[in-house]
């Protein structure tokens, strides 16, 4: 487990305060130091590379004992690109050129500057990686190469991009490849082009569904082209070190970012498979991001879903009060924001960066962020932050040995259901996101730990008992076709309205030529505008409220009425459809009925977790657990008061001895005819970690 802050965004801070911060950072309980290097600060001449700064900062660092990662900012690009190479502007939606500006936060360089489909423009962009690369790979305490921050592309573009001659170049190539020639294209879209120069990228939402969900595609996968351009870069110059890469948001809350269409900063899942680590930011307190306990621990899951087996990294955590502005926000506690480190650990992290060492002096972000940060709390968050390291050092082994139970329950990712909503609704896109974030609420809220799985990542597809479709208006047809084995071989699947009703070129079909709906055995009445706000149902013994939200779909019952919840078997297993979105209308607000449905269909399919807590809101109280090298662990993060947590279950069946790696003292464990039960003491906003292993013989 790696603890690093960010330090350097050139020029700052200034050359005056690294004598003291470095060291001080070290003794703080940090590893490593994150370093920003800009393309446009480095080479402010063409072929001409100034590392001076770099080069101080990162013997300052060794001599301080921190371990150095580089965030590798090539879209932050020189002032001249655009006298180097005139053709290279983005173009946008509107046909118009998009005039590249500072960065709000980091006024070193032009963004989006050009475009990298330019092979001018991507040329020097890369001989830029190599040169710095090849600079510091020799260098003992380099850590790793973060090679793209937050996977940033179209910052400052005002418009939807991009559509100039190079890229509208790459995008013909794409679908030649995607469709073998023109004939395959116009199978596929229904058209009757006569020649690719007629071939154009949708306009706006709407025109067409086919167009814009291609082009989303499209941009997707050249994100994804770009993240390989980065890393092949790197290792070709650096085949030593970690190459990893993190997002600002998660794939799945990537939807209505400025003027950037759905998943066009890329797919994470696909990201993670050319890196030796993925993650994302977090700003648990940032009021224009708007997370809540629960919205924080679904952002960890679904970045550490994606990094599947790869390092889980947290690229960015907060560091101090945030600010978007000349304005203030809450300060940042020191138990709070280690009860955020602590949580992420116990999800499966084994990196974590905090955004960042000192408050920053550009513009929006200035005067917040830093763990040393003039807000009150500097000396509080300094002590919780040293106890963290302290207790990593003391523990190390078996953190680094730690990970989490498999999940029992995934819920399904399917990027082209997002492309299909921002294809119809730009970024007014309000429902196949909040249907996903919906399901993942209220698991957090149930305290069954999940797996986000991404339609085209289904290695690990056997390892679940039930699997969830929220909004599954689209399906891949490999998904659906693994997903039939599956049920067939004993899952418990539970699909929302409308399932397969469209192509993935946007196309609707009618009930009858929906080849995954009927396989399961569902049949649609239609979409009826919903006249309730939630119906009731019976599952498994159990009755109930369903909360209502877009419209309801009368599905046909095995009696042949109508209903709005059907249940089927399919070979060993089941499917369970429902006429309606409640995860939408969860996310919109909390529905007690929409989480004991869930919670029904879990306990039912025998996939509840093997520990339960006798606070049983995952709003307050969060907690994972796993193996670390024959010992089991447990986090516990508490968000509420301070408060004496009991825990029950088969894991504790034989435990023999439980010790409180906090506090360094043993637990009580009591047994009765129930079984064990451990009780646990968490302070108010706080952590801890608990430890035990079986007894022998």
């Amino acid at each position: 487990m790696k603890l690093a802050a960010q330090y350097y965004r050139p020029p700052f801070p200034d050359q005056r305060f690294w004598p003291d911060d470095l060291p001080l950072m070290r003794e703080s309980g940090l590893d490593a130091v994150y370093l920003w290097a800009c393309w446009g600060w480095i080479e402010p001449e063409p072929g001409r590379f100034e590392f001076g700064d770099y080069d101080e900062l990162v013997e300052r660092a060794s001599d301080a004992g921190l371990q150095v990662i580089f965030n590798v900012i090539g879209e932050i690009q020189p002032f001249w690109i655009h006298r180097e190479f005139p053709d290279s502007r983005m173009v946008d939606h509107m046909g118009h050129e998009v005039v590249s500006s500072l960065r709000r936060e980091c006024n070193v360089g032009l963004t989006p500057g050009g475009c990298t489909d330019h092979p001018g423009v991507k040329e020097l962009m890369g001989r830029f990686i190599g040169e710095l690369t090849r600079r510091y790979a020799e260098q003992e305490h380099l850590l790793a190469w973060d090679v793209w921050n937050e996977t940033r592309w179209a910052v400052n573009a005002d418009g939807h991009v991009c559509h100039c001659a190079h890229t509208l170049a790459e995008f013909r190539r794409w679908l030649q490849n995607r469709h073998g020639d023109l004939h395959g294209l116009n199978r596929a879209w229904r058209r009757r082009y006569s020649s690719w120069d007629d071939v154009y990228p949708g306009k706006v939402p709407g025109r067409t569904y086919t167009e814009m969900m291609e082009f989303q595609a499209f941009l997707t996968w050249r994100s994804r082209e770009y993240m390989a351009f980065r890393a092949e870069i790197v290792r070709a110059a650096d085949p030593n070190h970690l190459v990893v890469a993190h997002a600002a948001n998660p794939a799945t809350h990537a939807v209505a970012l400025d003027n950037e269409q759905a998943i066009s900063r890329g797919n994470d899942w696909e990201h993670a498979d050319l890196l030796d680590g993925f993650g994302a930011s977090v700003f648990p307190a940032w009021p224009q991001v708007g997370l809540t306990n629960t919205d924080v621990g679904v952002v960890i899951e679904c970045a550490r879903s994606a990094a599947q087996t790869k390092i889980y990294w947290v690229g960015e955590m907060q560091g101090g009060s945030a600010r978007s502005g000349i304005e203030v926000n809450e300060s940042v506690a020191g138990d709070r924001q280690q009860r955020w480190v602590w949580s992420a650990i116990g999800r499966g992290a084994k990196a974590l960066s905090f955004w960042c060492w000192r408050d920053e002096v550009f513009g929006r972000e200035s005067s917040g962020f830093g763990l040393i940060g003039n807000d009150g709390a500097r000396d509080d968050r300094l002590r919780a932050l040293r106890a963290t390291g302290d207790l990593l050092k003391r523990h190390r082994d078996e953190v680094d040995a730690y990970r989490p139970d498999p999940a029992r329950v995934a819920v399904v990712f399917e990027p082209v259901t997002y492309q299909l909503d921002w294809a119809a609704n730009g970024l007014d896109s309000d429902q196949a996101q909040p249907s996903l974030l919906g399901y993942l609420e209220a698991l957090e809220r149930l305290q069954i730990p999940y797996d986000v799985l991404e339609a085209r990542h289904r290695a690990r597809l056997d390892q679940y008992g039930v699997v969830l479709m929220p909004w599954p208006l689209v399906v891949d047809p490999g998904l659906a076709h693994d997903l039939l084995d599956w049920v067939r071989g004993g899952g418990t699947l539970v699909v929302e309205s409308e399932v397969d009703a469209y192509d993935l070129y946007g196309f609707y079909r009618y009930p009858d030529e929906r080849p995954f709906a009927n396989a399961l055995g569902i049949h649609s009445h239609g979409r009826r505008v919903a006249d309730r706000d939630h119906h009731e149902y019976e599952l498994d013994g159990t009755r109930g409220e369903l909360p209502v939200a877009g419209w309801i779909e009368p599905l046909a019952a095995p009696d042949g009425a109508e209903a709005l919840l059907i249940k089927g078997a399919l070979g060993a297993g089941q499917v369970i459809a429902v006429g309606g979105f409640p995860g939408l209308a969860h996310r919109r607000e909390r529905s007690a009925g929409f989480e004991e449905f869930l919670r029904t269909i879990v306990r039912s399919a025998e996939a509840l977790p093997a520990l339960r807590c006798s606070v049983a809101d995952g709003s307050v109280v969060q907690w994972r657990t796993g193996d670390a090298g024959g010992r089991r662990l447990l986090f516990v993060a508490n968000a509420g008061s301070a408060a004496t947590l009991g825990f029950e279950g088969p894991l504790l069946a034989g435990a023999a001895e439980a010790w409180d790696l906090v506090r360094d003292r043993k637990l009580p464990l009591v047994e009765d005819e129930s079984g064990v039960t451990l009780t646990v003491e968490v302070p108010a906003d706080g952590h801890t970690i608990v430890r035990w292993s079986e007894a022998v013989g």
